[in-house]
């Protein structure tokens, strides 16, 4: 690798990153100031076609082009290839590979775990234009109750959940027919005092015609290009580190990872939102380390169980329902920390991975998520010594299950049972997904309300005692959450993106000062 510096190029706001948080920092930001010069760099390579496309819109070959390009060091290896090797000693079942998601590339599936601890062997993560924005399941649920940030007022939490429902495109489907059907049963059992009512749920998705269309990053970004002359979106570009003057972000040493250059850009203000894992493997490398880098690591549990569906609920006996996504869905309560999905999949806008031969005419799937107990020893520890397939710490996971954490899974399996009896036959016994299967890693640069020692980040997502520099992403959230973080974490992104456009709006000029 050449290590050769060469000439700065000066930026208002550079954005590591270009997944659903980075793309939402440079639409807030170029929308209160079409003149700024912002850099959103992404260490994957574009993905061909339209510009953050959710690879569910795309033909199949496109999306299977799509998927193979965005596998990090696994890129152009067909996933099966890629699998063949992938857990000797924790799981070699077809339930571990096809955790795995098309488009994704392990962390480290093979673990070395020391006494007590379960590990995340399914944690993955995807590098491409878009980030995981390309490949997610556009669920949108609200958090409830002890899922909300405490010391976030509620007026404005909610403020910022409204902005980012209306980024991402987010309807919520009037159940009918079938769905109507599914989400009455599911009320009857479910619903109590101070429980969450059961609802039909959101999705950032709409119909065009009899076709589901998905939100991807591309919808956040939106017009950026040509709204904002001084935006650019930089592919293949690795954010080695993040340079610090005086306690003061004030730019990054970035590589080509076409050519290997190296080379610095200076920024006024710098945005890390790599993802959950990567986030703090950046700041790690940049010498930034507070005390909670890394640290209070949570993913909520999963747990399937597919039934057949009972003849009161055979979807040839109801009127085709086009206009509601076929489910209910039942949200998280303090009193039941976990959240429902009853989903019937007989026609099914999803293009599902299963085999031809399984019909889906009669198929349904209870799909449950559980709240992690949080804990400090739960963590994402980088090497100082040994780097992965990028040239970057080398990440190792630290996670255990408390005894309130095995009390929530036999929760789960239990509601998962009930939820599923209640519309049709169990197939089999509820499956608890492998770890990090979700893909919804949170807390590693969480926020809080003062410094600490237990956040990395203020409510504004400004990262303690270095001026300047921002994170995002789901790793910014606090709380135990079951809800899919999505909309939170790009609510959260916009709320911080709100405050650094009133910072850049102090500045007289274009500013960004290389380290010395």
């Amino acid at each position: 690798m050449n290590d050769t510096i060469r000439t700065t190029e000066e930026v208002d706001v550079l954005i590591i990153g270009s997944g659903p948080a980075g793309a939402t920092y440079a639409r807030t930001i170029g929308d209160a100031r079409p003149s700024a010069r912002i850099l959103m760099v992404e260490v994957g390579p574009a993905v061909p076609g339209r510009r953050g496309e959710h690879t569910q819109n795309m033909t199949e070959s496109a999306r299977t082009a799509a998927q193979l390009l965005t596998q990090g060091p696994d890129a152009g290896v067909a996933r099966a290839t890629a699998l063949a090797d992938i857990a000797p000693g924790i799981d070699p079942s077809l339930e571990f590979r096809t955790a795995l998601l098309p488009g994704l590339f392990p962390l480290d599936p093979s673990p070395r775990l020391a006494d007590g601890e379960v590990g995340l062997p399914g944690a993955s993560m995807a590098s491409g234009v878009g980030g995981m924005g390309i490949h997610w399941g556009t669920s949108t649920p609200r958090p409830h109750q002890s899922e909300r940030i405490p010391f976030v007022p509620g007026d404005e939490l909610d403020a910022a959940l409204d902005h980012a429902e209306r980024l991402l495109g987010v309807n919520r489907y009037e159940p009918a027919g079938l769905s109507a059907a599914v989400q009455k049963t599911m009320a009857e059992e479910f619903n109590g005092p101070g429980l969450t009512p059961v609802t039909s749920g959101a999705s950032a998705s709409h119909w065009e015609g009899d076709t589901l269309v998905f939100s991807g990053t591309g919808v956040i970004l939106g017009e950026l290009e040509e709204t904002v002359p001084g935006f650019e979106l930089r592919a293949e570009t690795l954010a080695r580190r993040v340079l610090v003057a005086d306690g003061t972000a004030v730019g990054a040493v970035l590589e080509n990872r076409r050519t290997g250059e190296t080379y610095e850009v200076g920024a006024a203000r710098v945005v890390v939102c790599a993802d959950g894992l990567r986030t703090p493997q950046v700041l790690f490398a940049s010498g930034i380390r507070p005390r909670a880098l890394g640290h209070y690591l949570n993913e909520h549990f999963q747990m399937n169980t597919f039934v057949t569906l009972h003849d009161e609920f055979d979807p040839a006996t109801f009127d085709q329902d086009g206009g509601s996504l076929g489910g209910a869905s039942i949200p998280f309560s303090d009193a039941r920390p976990m959240q429902g999905g009853i989903v019937t999949l007989a026609n099914s806008p999803y293009k599902l991975p299963f085999g031809d031969e399984l019909s889906l005419s009669r198929l349904g799937i209870a799909v449950w998520y559980g709240a992690k107990d949080i804990q400090y020893r739960d963590a994402v520890e980088f090497s100082e010594t040994q780097t992965d397939g990028y040239g970057m710490p080398r990440m190792t996971i630290r996670y255990a299950h408390t005894d309130k954490d095995r009390a929530t899974i036999e929760a789960m399996r239990e509601n998962s049972i009930r939820s599923a009896s209640r519309i049709g036959t169990v197939l089999d016994q509820p499956e608890f997904a492998v770890g990090g299967s979700s893909l919804h890693y949170q807390g590693t640069v969480r926020m809080g309300e003062a410094d600490d020692g237990k956040s990395v980040c203020d409510q504004y997502l400004r990262v303690w005692d270095v001026d300047n520099l921002y994170v995002g992403g789901n790793g910014v959230i606090p709380t135990a959450t079951a809800a899919n973080p999505t909309l939170t974490m790009v609510a959260l992104a916009w709320r911080a993106a709100v405050q650094l456009v009133q910072e850049l709006g102090e500045l007289e000029v274009t500013t960004g000062a290389t380290a010395r």
